[in-house]
């Protein structure tokens, strides 16, 4: 037996040389080897490296504090901080094998790192790309002890993707408590998708504990429950699901939650002012699906049993939906056409609603003619309509057919200016008609015009501060003008249904446009519009918005009776001169009083990441006029404070001051520290306090 020792200089030892692509590795070629020792044994053929040993193979290496290498197997065999990395991927053991010609490994306490994924094992087999794990500890994102984590009797891991888990539990802090079936993964989408706890006092809850939490069944499937214990009314607790598949034209995603309580707490009444029985419950689901390249699905439930269900125990949920809505729709979209079925239902009795059992529509989108130059339009829909009682109005039903047909021809001299003359009628058939008449129908027409000038102005003006790369004005000034008298008619015989919805906005003026088809108003109307667009160059050659300005009114020829010839004028502004600054402007005024009927604004200021604030205000004569903070500063990398506060200048009262701290847990948590102060609101109550925990990734 013969042995050579080597200075600690690097050693290229004989016959060993540099291969560029690992997976195809020769079995000729053998890895660079250094190390502060090198032992050679002619009998065996094996090289042994100590001190800092390294073997290197096109981007894969492998160092230990000693490691022994078969030159005809192209097997290393290292003990003592193997490290084996090959790319983005890094493995970490004990001790183990490894095989530069077929990448096979066999390796002793494993702890393995690819981003999102941290792992650790007893025994490993496989390849980088091929493994199957012992007793893995599986964190995401990060190995810190308040990460989630998973463990498993044995797992598989093949390229990205847990394929295969036996004896799989969830848990937290070392402990791992919940069971789960076996599931794949992919390591780059979310495990859990959503995750979410909370402590908490509110005045009419009492101490609080709240729970949501997701976990996978099948690939894109996740289902859990909700859960909340209020020391003042009880348990809250229901299922919950997400559910995700495809993309493009065949895909659907959708989501589920609900909830049930037996409420022993002061239940108050509901906005009937009726009691709130002590069984509550909510459901919501929502679905969104494309079939193909031509048909979409959506559908929308929501079901409470009390008006005050969502606000008492969900006021997140119930800012965004105040009014809950049911629907079923489907749409089929062809080349020129759109057929539609929708079905709204109301399983709520604490609001009226107007049902629609369903609606068949056709809309035949503004399509050329023979004719050179004119372009035809059509709309129709079949509709079983029904209004049950509400408080003092009765109960409507309806079949109703309505169809309107609309032809335009657009003339356009110069390219700064068009003309188009417009024409329609529609045509409505009642199956149910009212006041002695057991059917009607009404047949009316529409003339009008719609004209639009053109024109625009540059000026080579640059401002470094606000980004500014010369400047383009547009305006475009329109006049629309409408006249259907007869489109009131018949109204004494009509189940009013489809009525006018409030809005502070202006109305559609084309009557195809109008859905409130059973109190349409006589029209003989001049519209008048004027667009204001301020525009940049960015340094990508595009356009940027600097400003919007946009106003509009009606001049009425005709006016009913409560109205004036000339309407209010409506006002838009839009301001973004750099992108740390936007402004919003929206003003409903009457010119001949000097009134201002409504009047909304937001002013947001965002330095990066440091600090936002936004002021907002909301004005309606005679309802309400109420102001807006929103502040939010940056302390340092965990830590940030947050502000909001609610005044109301018509009731001269402060209604919500909220004063928050928000943490983050490395990559995992964010975590809410939340202070609440109100005013006026019967059902939370004046204080409030809450800590939330979100699960960011997992």
């Amino acid at each position: 037996m013969f042995f050579r020792r080597c200075s600690t200089r690097p050693l290229l030892a004989a016959g060993f040389l540099a291969l560029a692509v690992w997976s195809r590795a020769d079995p000729t070629v053998t890895p660079e080897a250094t190390g502060a020792e090198s032992l050679y044994d002619a009998a065996t053929g094996l090289t042994t490296l100590r001190g800092d040993a390294r073997l290197t193979l096109g981007d894969q290496t492998l160092t230990a504090d000693e490691i022994s290498y078969d030159n005809k197997t192209q097997t290393a065999t290292a003990r003592g901080h193997f490290v084996l990395s090959a790319g983005a991927r890094r493995l970490v053991a004990d001790e183990g094998t490894y095989n530069f010609g077929t990448n096979q490994l066999h390796v002793r306490h494993l702890r393995l790192g690819q981003f999102p994924l941290y792992l650790t094992g007893d025994t490993v087999d496989g390849t980088l790309d091929d493994l199957v794990i012992t007793n893995a500890t599986i964190f995401f994102r990060e190995n810190a002890a308040y990460a989630p984590s998973l463990q498993a009797a044995r797992l598989v891991y093949q390229r990205d993707r847990i394929v295969s888990v036996e004896g799989l539990q969830l848990g937290l802090l070392g402990r791992h408590f919940l069971s789960l079936p076996k599931f794949e993964q992919d390591l780059q989408a979310s495990l859990v998708s959503d995750l979410h706890g909370g402590l908490g006092y509110r005045h009419n809850l009492g101490p609080f504990a709240e729970l949501s939490l997701l976990v996978p069944i099948s690939p894109g499937v996740r289902v859990g429950a909700e859960a909340g214990l209020y020391t003042a009314r009880g348990l809250l607790l229901g299922p919950a699901a997400t559910y995700r598949a495809g993309s493009g034209d065949d895909s659907l995603r959708g989501e589920l939650r609900s909830g049930y309580i037996h409420d022993y707490g002061n239940r108050l009444t509901d906005v009937l002012g009726e009691p709130i029985p002590a069984d509550r419950s909510y459901v919501s689901w929502s679905h969104q699906q494309q079939v193909g390249p031509h048909l979409t699905l959506d559908g929308q439930l929501n079901y409470w049993s009390d008006s005050a269900i969502l606000r008492d125990f969900r006021p997140g949920d119930f800012s965004g939906v105040q009014q809950p809505d049911s629907f079923l729709e489907g749409n089929y979209s062809g080349d020129n056409l759109v057929v539609g079925l929708f079905l709204r239902a109301q399983p709520n009795r604490f609001e009226l609603t107007q049902e629609r059992l369903p609606e068949l529509r056709l809309d035949y989108l503004p399509t050329a003619l023979p004719v050179p130059g004119l372009y035809q339009r059509l709309s129709s829909s079949l509709a079983v309509l029904r209004q049950d009682a509400f408080q003092n109005l009765p109960g409507l039903r309806s079949t109703r057919f309505d169809t309107f047909y609309g032809l335009e021809r657009p003339y356009a001299p110069t390219p700064w200016f068009t003309f188009t003359p417009v024409a329609g009628a529609r045509f409505t058939h009642y199956a149910d008609a009212v006041n002695s008449r057991s059917t009607y129908d009404r047949t009316f027409g529409e003339i009008g015009f719609d004209a639009l000038l053109r024109a625009s102005k540059t000026v080579d003006y640059r401002n470094p501060l606000w980004e500014i790369e010369g400047l383009r004005h547009l305006v475009e000034p329109r006049l629309s003008y409408r006249y259907a008298p007869a489109a009131s008619a018949g109204q004494a015989w009509l189940p009013a249904i489809d009525r006018p919805a409030f809005t502070t906005y202006l109305p559609p003026l084309e009557i195809g446009d109008q859905r409130n088809l059973d109190q349409l108003a006589a029209l003989n109307t001049l519209r008048l519009s004027l667009d204001n667009t301020l525009q940049t160059r960015t340094p990508a050659g595009t356009t940027r918005d600097l400003a919007d300005f946009n106003l509009a009114a009606d001049y009425r020829f005709s006016p009913q009776r409560g109205t004036r010839a000339l309407g209010d004028l409506y006002s838009e502004l839009a301001l973004a001169p750099a992108p740390w600054v936007r402004v919003e402007v929206f003003e409903h005024f009457t010119p001949q009083s000097v009134l201002q009927q409504e009047l909304n604004y937001a002013v947001e200021l965002t330095d990066r990441d440091r600090w936002s604030v936004r002021l907002g205000s909301s004005f309606l004569r005679h309802n309400y006029e109420q102001y807006n903070l929103d502040y939010r500063q940056r302390l340092n990398e965990v830590y940030e404070a947050v502000g909001r506060w609610r005044y109301d200048a018509h009731l001269s009262r402060m209604n919500e001051q909220t004063y928050g701290i928000v943490q983050r847990l490395g990559q995992t948590w964010s975590v809410h520290y939340e202070v609440s102060f109100t005013r006026g609101s019967q059902r939370e109550g004046s204080f409030g306090f809450s800590i939330a925990a979100e699960l960011l990734k997992f």
